[in-house]
């Protein structure tokens, strides 16, 4: 009997990796065609996700009410066009790719190429 609990154990074990194999999870990448806000949808990313990024850090400062400016001022985005723009290009391949998952860099690329408005 404790022969066939183990059997049956192991058997169980293996068939709940095996099923993870084929897991994936898909990012939730919004459509470019979708206004984005940087208010209430870029400024949050920043909030969360770049805290290293404020007054005395690293530039740009990414703190509320001086992200837009410092990442203007540096030229750190080019309007109208993401795959110029340093900051989309640090978030994706860059050194801050482990920081920024897909969903946020999806919303940061359709902002800029949608013109990087300050809205």
């Amino acid at each position: 009997m404790k022969k066939l609990v183990n059997l049956l154990t192991v058997f169980l074990v293996l068939a709940s990796l095996s099923a993870c194999k084929y897991a994936t999870i898909v990012p939730d990448v919004p459509s470019p065609n979708v206004p984005v806000l940087y208010s209430t949808q870029i400024q949050p990313i920043f909030n969360s996700g770049c805290t290293c990024h404020k007054p005395g850090g690293p530039v740009p400062n990414l703190t509320a009410g001086s992200s837009y400016k410092s990442l203007m001022d540096n030229s750190l985005v080019v309007a109208g066009n993401a795959s110029s723009s340093v900051l989309y290009q640090e978030i994706t391949t860059g050194a801050m790719s482990a920081y920024c998952d897909a969903t946020s860099a999806g919303l940061i690329k359709n902002w800029i190429n949608q013109g990087a408005l300050n809205n």
